[in-house]
């Protein structure tokens, strides 16, 4: 199995850092979130950009 770093990024207005990151953790764990796009970096370290909702769609055509 191959090893690789995945970036999720986004920008949200908290009162500290914590509150931050559990916000994106909760928007991360709704299922009718639009944050699914990712940055996924191979072992060759060539960035490649993933969109599964758009994967998803594709697949239902």
């Amino acid at each position: 199995m191959t090893e690789f770093l995945v970036e999720w990024r986004i920008e949200v207005r908290a009162d500290s850092p914590e509150a931050a990151a559990r916000k994106c953790l909760e928007i991360m764990q709704d299922p009718s979130s639009l944050a699914t796009v990712f940055d996924v970096i191979e072992e060759n370290g060539e960035p490649v950009r993933i969109d599964l909702t758009e994967i998803d769609n594709e697949k239902e055509e």
